[in-house]
């Protein structure tokens, strides 16, 4: 399985590649614009447009809240996926470990999701109402995206996978 994990090298970022996590080579380094291309529509090496039309149910659920999403669009900037990385990549403690397969992922996650919520955001740095999205595929993931109203944006915030916990086995 490919692992995923960035890196910031002359203001320009890269993501590491690593087929087998356990393999002692060096992972392959590649643009984010590349990895970005996987995902969405219109890259640069910082930002990239995922979806340009926000669906119904979405435009409903954050009316009812207030807000208006006409003319948003679904939106990755390398800064999400840095927090991605340090907080659930392959170099942090987190039990299950986000693979390049994982972010591929994300635009099937966002129209295809289980469910959909509105939240406020608890960051200190920013106070921006976030959407979270869950989606079970084997595993579940959940998705969140900052609202940023001055961008018309939906921003990539974090992607997190918990893994499905096998069945416990009958007791005799």
């Amino acid at each position: 399985m490919t692992r995923v994990a960035s890196l910031r090298h002359n203001s320009n970022t890269f993501v590491m590649v690593k087929k087998n996590p356990f393999d002692k080579e060096q992972p392959t380094k590649i643009p984010f614009s590349e990895l970005m291309e996987l995902i969405g529509t219109s890259c640069d090496y910082k930002f990239c447009i995922i979806d340009e039309n926000i669906d119904e149910e979405l435009m409903s659920l954050a009316a009812s809240h207030g807000i208006n999403l006409k003319g948003f669009k679904h939106v990755i900037e390398t800064s999400g996926i840095q927090h991605a990385e340090k907080r659930h990549g392959l170099k942090s403690n987190d039990r299950a470990p986000l693979s390049l397969e994982d972010y591929l992922l994300i635009p099937f996650i966002i129209k295809n999701r289980d469910k959909v919520e509105v939240s406020a955001q608890t960051d200190i740095s920013h106070h921006n109402t976030v959407l979270k999205y869950t989606k079970q595929i084997g595993d579940t993931y959940y998705y969140v995206e900052e609202i940023r109203k001055r961008n018309k944006s939906l921003a990539f915030k974090s992607l997190i996978k918990r893994e499905k916990e096998n069945p416990s086995k009958e007791r005799g």
